[in-house]
């Protein structure tokens, strides 16, 4: 990650985010104070699951993927977001722990901003904490939407494998129920004495 000193492009480039439309231009002051400009390289990790989330990113330029990762399995890739997304609402509620895992699939351009001291403010100016909670809302639902349809996908997809290769065993004579029942039969032929004729 390389960051970059603050600008006055900062003021701008926050005033023009699709999830900062329609702000206050005092609490768009408050958003420059907390934040500067960031890049990633392509393949580069953002943050991990289970991480301390003290920060969020408004995307400028490129692609970012979210992962949910386990022992037992692949990470499965959730959702991608790319400019004039935002990525990570886990800085504003309790536990602040990622709940994926994010890299910059090619060369990344964000906002980086502090989700530690936008809290305090939040505090301490309950109308822009209204605003960013209103706005985050938004983002969390349409993250879950997404999740909810991957994995509606994975499971479709799981279940087509499988019925594919039952399928394939079935054609080359493979398939662990029909070895069982010839296997058996074929004992059953063994051990049945030929009959005698009277």
């Amino acid at each position: 990650m390389k960051l970059e000193s603050p600008s006055s492009t900062i003021l701008d480039l926050l005033a023009t985010s699709p999830f900062l439309s329609k702000m206050d231009p005092r609490h768009l002051r408050t958003m420059a104070e907390c934040a500067m400009q960031t890049s990633f390289k392509g393949g580069e990790a953002i943050f991990f699951e289970g991480d301390v989330a003290n920060r969020f990113y408004l995307v400028l330029e490129g692609s970012v993927a979210l992962e949910s990762r386990s022992r037992e399995r692949d990470p499965i890739r959730i959702q991608t977001v790319g400019a004039g997304d935002v990525l990570g609402w886990s800085w504003l509620f309790p536990p602040y722990l990622w709940h994926f895992d994010a890299h910059a699939i090619d060369p990344v351009k964000v906002l980086f901003i502090y989700g530690s001291r936008l809290r305090e403010h939040c505090e301490d100016d309950h109308d822009f904490g209204y605003e960013l909670v209103k706005r985050m809302a938004e983002v969390m639902m349409r993250r879950l939407q997404a999740t909810r349809w991957q994995l509606f996908e994975i499971s479709e997809l799981a279940l087509r494998s499988q019925w594919e290769a039952l399928q394939l065993a079935a054609q080359v004579g493979t398939h662990p129920g029909k070895k069982h029942f010839r296997s058996n039969r074929s004992s059953h032929q063994s051990k049945t004495p030929a009959s005698s004729k009277t």
